[in-house]
């Protein structure tokens, strides 16, 4: 529960920066506040919904014993990965930070078999990440061949 509040909290400190960067959506259309405003938006939106979901859980945790009582630190690799994904990403470009980041996510939530596909799958996602922001948003991201 602790994770969940700090993290509502911190969504909610890079919401108010998100709407400092000015208007989301002027008369030109999309401008480039609008998408750290709607990231922030739909964090704080997903960590209520996990912190209302854990608060009417928590009646019937009490009861049965946990199946994770032994400690999985998901959460921590998740914010190791986030760290690395952000140092990494103007050096090594969009394309490579993104991908490899998109496939430690993939492989943190789920078993280190088809590694091949799970890859393929990252640098699908990323592929159309790129496609959006360049042709939806406008906006230009770094690559590694500059």
């Amino acid at each position: 529960m602790v994770f969940l509040y700090v993290t509502l909290a911190v969504s909610v400190g890079y919401l108010i920066t998100a709407l400092s960067l000015g208007a989301p959506i002027a008369d030109s259309g999309l401008t480039p506040a609008f998408f750290p405003t709607l990231v922030g938006a739909m964090a704080i939106v997903f960590c209520s919904i996990l912190i209302v979901q854990a608060l009417r859980a928590k009646p019937e945790q009490d009861t049965a014993p946990s199946s994770d009582e032994g400690g999985s630190y998901t959460h921590l690799w998740v914010v190791a990965a986030i760290f690395l994904y952000i140092v990494a990403f103007k050096p090594l470009g969009y394309f490579l930070s993104s991908s490899l980041f998109v496939f430690a996510l993939i492989l943190l939530f789920s078993t280190l078999e088809k590694l091949v596909i799970k890859a393929a799958i990252a640098v699908a996602i990323v592929a159309v990440a790129y496609v959006m922001f360049q042709q939806l948003f406008g906006v230009r991201l770094p690559t590694l061949w500059g």
